[in-house]
């Protein structure tokens, strides 16, 4: 329990503010930057027509468009270091039973919800193009397990849920693995990351980038597993270092050998390193980082955003557009209306289910303890 409340103490402000700031940075990624590059793809995807009269961007954010990439793996490589950070604490004095059920409240009832709320912009949106919607009843059912899907053979509908996946396969491999990469030192961590390297190394170098990228992100969970390690005094301050010296290293030899130097893999190893010397420079600054009330507050819906922002906001682009909004009026009208349904699932869908597993938690222990 000591350990506990040191971690929560140590990462309460730095580590909760990043997430709010990695929520903002994937959705620069994706509403300046994804939505104009690829828009013939993402008109695909959304199974609707290109719109005829695509405006370019503006000078003042073609800039940030250029980095999308390094926005979006930023914000999704902060998310990897805090829940390689903070899972090591969930698994502490509970049952697996008790893990998997608290994970699984904790991921499933938002992504759910927030699911169809994007499968509703895009039948809406198809409805408003005259085309026929595209997505089959088990398409959509396949996606609610998240990790159902690719086993199932049905192709990736939102975009995002990759990173879902890569987290639920985490929580399992902690759960079995949990008593060996925990242990005091560092050799364990670096087996399993010289592990993790080799297998993402072979997987891309066959072709299979997506997968490949999901396991190599396993090396941002470590990370994360590393600070849990240092915090609780499980290695020395220099095998810290060194641990994290690996890592950083591992990162751009996995992705450059598996599948080449390319501006595209250059910008996405540039935003996981980003992310890795953010959260360090944070980490050593916590006790002078004061609680800001926005970023805070960004932090709490952050998986809100995250599971609704991307098809959902394009929808809202797409028919902005199309009834003359220019490009500012339209990317604030798909951020606001972003907001606006992350906070609804957030306080009717996220608020519940973890009040309701945390007071049964609590009842559980209490009649353990009776």
């Amino acid at each position: 329990m000591r350990d506990e409340n040191r971690m929560s103490s140590n990462r309460i402000i730095f580590a909760n503010q990043l997430r709010g700031i990695g929520a903002l940075s994937v959705l620069v990624s994706h509403y300046i930057g994804i939505f104009w590059l690829a828009h013939p793809e993402i008109s695909k995807l959304m199974g609707v027509p290109e719109l005829l009269t695509f405006p370019s961007l503006p000078d003042a954010l073609k800039l940030l468009s250029e980095y999308c990439i390094v926005f979006g793996q930023f914000g999704v490589g902060v998310f990897f270091i805090v829940s390689g950070l903070v899972i090591p604490i969930s698994l502490k004095n509970v049952s697996w039973q008790d893990f998997i059920l608290r994970r699984a409240i904790r991921i499933y009832p938002v992504y759910i919800v927030g699911f169809c709320i994007v499968i509703l912009s895009i039948y809406l949106l198809s409805r408003y193009a005259g085309s026929d919607f595209k997505y089959t009843p088990g398409e959509i059912f396949a996606h609610f397990g998240v990790i159902t899907r690719g086993p199932l053979g049905v192709d990736r509908i939102d975009g995002i849920s990759w990173t879902l996946e890569v987290e639920i396969y985490f929580y399992l491999i902690m759960l079995a693995t949990a008593k060996l990469l925990l242990r005091n030192g560092i050799k364990e961590t670096i087996a399993a990351s010289l592990l993790v390297s080799f297998i993402a190394f072979l997987v891309m170098h066959n072709n299979k980038y997506l997968l490949g990228v999901q396991i190599g992100s396993g090396l941002m969970l470590l990370l994360g597993v590393a600070f849990y390690k240092f915090i609780n005094n499980k290695i020395s301050k220099k095998e810290f270092i060194l641990l994290q010296a690996i890592l950083c290293a591992l990162i751009p030899i996995t992705w450059f050998c598996g599948t080449g130097i390319t501006k595209y893999t250059q910008h996405w190893v540039y935003g996981y390193l980003l992310a890795i010397f953010t959260f360090n420079a944070c980490f050593y600054l916590k006790d002078k980082i004061k609680d800001n009330a926005f970023l805070s507050h960004l932090a709490d819906i952050s998986y809100p955003i995250y599971v609704v922002h991307a098809l959902f906001g394009y929808s809202i682009m797409y028919v902005a557009l199309d009834n003359g909004l220019g490009v500012y009026s339209s990317i604030c009208a798909a951020v606001i209306s972003a907001y606006v349904a992350s906070l609804a699932l957030h306080i009717f869908v996220e608020k519940p289910t973890m009040l309701w597993i945390k007071q049964s938690h609590a009842k559980r222990s209490a009649v353990q303890n009776s």
